[in-house]
This record gives C-alpha cells, structure tokens and sequence, in this order.
C-alpha cells in the first residue's frame, strides 16, 4: 500500500481487484464468442463433428461441474473454500456457456437443442444478475433486498434444473434419433 492506494492484485483490496479480473475475464469470454461466431461455418466446429462435439460435452460437464458450488456451501469444511467454489462457480458458467453457444453454432436448430440452448443462455442470465445485483440488493437491506435475493434464489436454482434436464434430453435425442 502505497499512499493510500492499493495495487490491483493486493488480496486485501478486493474493491479494486475483482472489477481488473471480471473485466479480463469479460474480455475473454467476448475474445473467445468473436471467434466462434467467425468460425461457425466451419465444419470442424459443427455440433456432429468431433471438435464442435467436445465443445458441447465440454460446456455441458463445466455447466454440471457449477453444482461443486452448491455442495460445498452446505459442508461444514471441505477441500477448497466457498468463495474458492464460488469463483469457480463463476467461471465455470460463463465458459461453459460459451463452449455451449459455439457448439450450437450461434443458432437455434431442432427444438430439443433450442430448448436447451435456451435454458443455459437464461440460468447464465440469471447468474449475471446475482454476480452485480444481489450483492447491492442485499447490502442495502431492507425488505426489497431480501425479497429480490429470495425471489432470484427461487429462480435460479429451479432454472438450472431444467437446464440440466434440457441437456440430457438433447444428448439423448441427439443419440437416439
């Protein structure tokens, strides 16, 4: 610390640090979707082509993978820390659905890929929602921080269920048919 000012990466200034990180991963998660959209016509990206079906398998297990948040936050101790888990939580979501909107090319197809192409673009919606707005809406208390963290929580969760669902039932139509 240096005449009142801390560095960017100082673990005890997370006001300054967390906006430098969401805005590094903001911009690879934009770097990542400019180059699936300019790559979409390529057939090695198409969702039946081994490199476009590793993409979905892959944005699919790191979607499944968000459900270490929600584990962990009911142990009383585990490996890594909740905020660790949280983080990751994050993360995980945000590539995940990027890895899932380049394996369906940027476009809606059959209606069970919709369905599910749907379902992950609305729980990363919500999950934008919670990382800049339940916070405020919390620390500002009163009732209407606590009936929208409620409201969102009441959502959220029901959301990734179907989410999941969704995805199972495309892999298996996918297979199936």
């Amino acid at each position: 610390m240096m005449d009142g000012v801390t560095a960017p990466f100082d673990h005890t200034s997370p006001r300054l640090r967390w906006p430098l990180v969401d805005g590094l991963v903001g911009a690879c998660v934009l770097a990542l979707l400019a180059w699936g959209w300019r790559m979409r016509a390529d057939p090695m990206l198409g969702p039946h082509a081994w490199t476009g079906y590793l993409f979905g398998l892959g944005g699919s297990l790191m979607m499944l993978a968000l459900l270490g948040f929600s584990v962990r936050k009911r142990m009383a101790s585990g490996r890594f820390t909740v905020g660790w888990w949280y983080h990751a939580h994050v993360l995980l979501g945000l590539f995940g659905a990027v890895a899932v909107v380049i394996h369906a090319r940027f476009a809606w197809g059959s209606i069970n890929s919709s369905f599910a192409l749907a379902a992950t673009l609305l729980v990363v919606a919500s999950g934008l929602v919670a990382r800049y707005a339940l916070g405020p809406a919390r620390r500002g208390g009163g009732r209407w921080g606590r009936l929208f963290a409620e409201t969102w929580h009441y959502l959220h969760v029901p959301l990734y269920m179907v989410l999941v669902i969704a995805v199972i039932l495309h892999v298996y139509m996918a297979h199936a048919y």
